[in-house]
């Protein structure tokens, strides 16, 4: 059983990592922010049914889905900016897709 939800928000947030230089890449931000998000979206949760599977993560990539995912994901990094768990004078970037 997974949560189908986990790799959406996690996409989303490398996402807006990209185009928001100012937020931590820190792999405990990054966790910090993933179960802020998570907490506060309806889990979709997924077994090992492949068609179950299919149509969540369809349902998922739909606009009103993406639109609330990105909205939590976006409140969950501003509050983990507000108050990181990391040692201060940490601000790790994601690596350059270029």
């Amino acid at each position: 059983m997974e949560n189908a939800l986990e790799e959406v928000v996690r996409s989303a947030h490398d996402q807006l990592l990209r185009s928001h230089a100012d937020f931590c890449a820190c792999e405990k931000c990054k966790d910090d922010v993933a179960t802020l998000a998570l907490n506060h979206l309806r889990p979709r949760y997924v077994v090992g049914d492949p068609l179950g599977s299919a149509i969540t993560r369809v349902l998922l990539d739909q606009d009103q889905a993406k639109t609330e995912v990105t909205i939590a994901v976006f409140d969950a990094m501003k509050r983990v900016a507000m108050n990181p768990r990391h040692e201060p004078g940490v601000l790790e970037r994601p690596a350059s897709s270029e």
